[in-house]
């Protein structure tokens, strides 16, 4: 499990860091909202089976793949006059971990936390949270049914800062070592950009209408459907996970961890 959990860390430190595009428009903007605000929302990568009461905890690594072809090249095109772009990024995708702890409060409601660490390489800041109550389990048959809310705030090179809150429903199905589940629900995102005179960390001209002069921010939001599709493997202690959540695309995430 070691050494699981270091492949894990040494594959994520390898991912390379990509900017935020400068020069963005109001369409711009939307785009990285949707693509790298939504798509980082909280995602559960766990069994669907609660926790168990005030016994119950769990830690996890987890490993996601957000889709960046769509925002590399947004923004002014480089080399034009008063463009802060240099080239347009080669990146078409961005991978970052996140570490999470999990605690069963009372009977079958769960809370859990995650943040991404503090590794090389990534260039964000990330935490944040989710309720888990498991409100209905059939009496015959190995399925139970979820309702959970969930907050995550990501701050990208202190440039962009996304915030979403979001709800869903999940039903999971439990066989001996083996978990299925899938579900939906909506997703709130609010992203704010840094703007201003032309600086290391601009990406908008302080022309744009929508610009906040006291705060030098841009804060755009966007509402989205979610939905979710997951297994999970256990075997006594140890569990790993995979998942693929749909916001307006795909992200792909991994995950293993121990559970008490």
């Amino acid at each position: 499990m070691h050494l699981l959990f270091a492949a894990l860390a040494l594959f994520t430190t390898a991912a390379h860091a990509f900017d935020i595009p400068k020069g963005l428009t109001d369409t711009d903007r939307l785009e990285i909202v949707r693509t790298l605000g939504l798509n980082t929302a909280t995602k559960m990568l766990d069994n669907p089976y609660p926790l168990g009461g005030y016994s119950g905890f769990e830690v996890g690594y987890s490993i996601e793949y957000v889709n960046i072809r769509d925002i590399r090249r947004l923004g002014c095109v480089p080399g034009s006059a008063g463009c802060a772009n240099s080239s347009y990024s080669e990146e078409s995708e961005w991978r970052y971990s996140r570490f999470t702890i999990g605690k069963g409060l009372y009977n079958d409601l769960d809370v859990f936390f995650h943040l991404i660490p503090p590794m090389g390489g990534v260039h964000a800041g990330d935490y944040g949270g989710a309720l888990r109550w498991s409100f209905y389990q059939a009496r015959f048959l190995p399925i139970n049914v979820s309702a959970i809310l969930h907050y995550d705030q990501l701050n990208y090179g202190d440039s962009f800062v996304n915030r979403n809150v979001g709800s869903e429903l999940m039903v999971g199905v439990n066989v001996e070592n083996f978990a299925l589940y899938f579900g939906g629900g909506q997703v709130h995102a609010s992203g704010t950009f840094i703007g201003g005179t032309c600086s290391a960390h601009c990406t908008f001209d302080s022309s744009d209408p929508s610009y906040d002069k006291p705060s030098r921010t841009v804060t755009d939001r966007v509402i989205s459907t979610h939905t979710v599709v997951g297994l999970s493997l256990h075997f006594e202690n140890l569990f790993a996970a995979a998942e693929v959540d749909r916001y307006q695309d795909a992200v792909y995430s991994l995950k293993a961890g121990i559970r008490y």
